[in-house]
């Protein structure tokens, strides 16, 4: 059985480089899952997207959510949170620091260049999660030793081994 991750390991875990999957609620009552760049502050999970997304006009009607952030490696990792939503129309620092995170200093210079004309159409807003429960799990305590080696060893060896 996988272990649960502990509340410093699960903080650990959210500053991570991981790609969060948000799922917020359609006016039919269908979720609708979108992979999306987040940042972790103060207990908070903040995400950056225009103010006419549909997960913006989703959280508008609706504003309870689902986020799932995982390790696509394995052994697996993963952290569910149950919340509800909010948008702010102020949250300057997500402009900078979310592309930062996951492109390093460069590539989010680059980034922040191009997405004004590209990415950006037109206002953006942060939408704010506040979790409310949360799931995890952890198989890496139940993967033996020579099954670890081999994970490693699969990153640097060719794929077709």
């Amino acid at each position: 059985m996988p272990a649960r991750l502990s509340r410093a390991e699960r903080e650990r875990f959210f500053a991570g480089r991981h790609v969060a999957v948000l799922v917020t609620i359609a006016a039919d009552g269908t979720s609708v899952p979108t992979p999306i760049w987040y940042r972790y502050r103060d207990g908070l999970l903040y995400f950056r997207t225009a103010s006419d997304a549909v997960k913006a006009e989703n959280v508008r009607r609706d504003p309870r959510v689902s986020v799932c952030i995982q390790d696509e490696r394995p052994p697996y990792k993963a952290v569910i949170v149950h919340g509800t939503a909010e948008l702010r129309n102020d949250e300057p620092w997500l402009a900078t620091e979310v592309p930062r995170h996951y492109l390093g200093f460069v590539g989010a210079m680059g980034y922040q260049q191009t997405a004004r004309t590209a990415v950006e159409a037109g206002p953006e807003v942060a939408l704010v999660v506040r979790p409310e429960r949360y799931v995890s799990f952890d198989f890496a305590a139940e993967t033996p030793w020579y099954g670890k080696l081999w994970l490693v060893m699969k990153r640097v060896l060719p794929p077709w081994l």
